[in-house]
């Protein structure tokens, strides 16, 4: 399924049909059929496409599609890292270790600022050995038997992360929602 990126406000969408009509947000024209963002016929490159799009969009240093599955988080897809910090696909951790586990269960929001401050994140060892000073996560369920994770990581913290780039997140999960259904 195409997406496009308002030429105004910088919004991605799902195409609507024949490509016509306007951004929801801002009103401004749907960009040409040229201009479209994600045009592969391949879900993995469609995937992989939205995990870079949610690190570029949101301007943070790695974006990750992530699989909860028996006790584990197990990267599908990583945009981005850091210096001395490259996730791949199949990299796994133990749930247990991870943010995503504390989003999951409620423990924290889906904005994690800045993680020094953060008392459920502060020890973890994830944070102090890869020194990430952000989260952002959403979960996505494409089925019943799947639980996915789209999430964000910056080295810095990000006092700035408010609603807006939750709402942008969760988007683009639905984005994603529908390109795991679809593969």
């Amino acid at each position: 399924m195409p997406h496009l990126r308002c030429l105004g406000c910088g919004v991605v969408s799902y195409a609507p049909a024949g490509g016509a009509g306007n951004c929801p947000e801002c009103g401004v024209p749907w960009p040409p059929r040229a201009d479209r963002v994600v045009q592969s016929a391949d879900p993995e490159q469609r995937l992989s496409a939205l995990v870079r799009m949610t690190r570029d969009l949101l301007d943070v240093d790695i974006a990750l599609l992530t699989l909860i599955a028996d006790g584990r988080e197990t990267v599908r897809i990583a945009a981005g890292g850091w210096q001395g910090v490259a996730m791949r696909r199949g990299d796994s951790l133990p749930l247990e270790e991870t943010f995503c586990r504390l989003m999951l269960e409620g423990r924290i929001d889906n904005i994690v600022r800045d993680t020094r401050a953060e008392p459920a994140v502060a020890q973890t060892e994830f944070v102090r050995r890869l020194g990430v000073g952000a989260y952002l996560g959403v979960p996505i369920r494409p089925s019943d038997a799947e639980l996915y994770v789209l999430c964000c990581l910056a080295r810095e913290a990000r006092p700035s992360f408010g609603v807006r780039e939750v709402r942008l997140l969760s988007g683009l999960a639905e984005s994603v929602s529908v390109e795991l259904q679809s593969g």
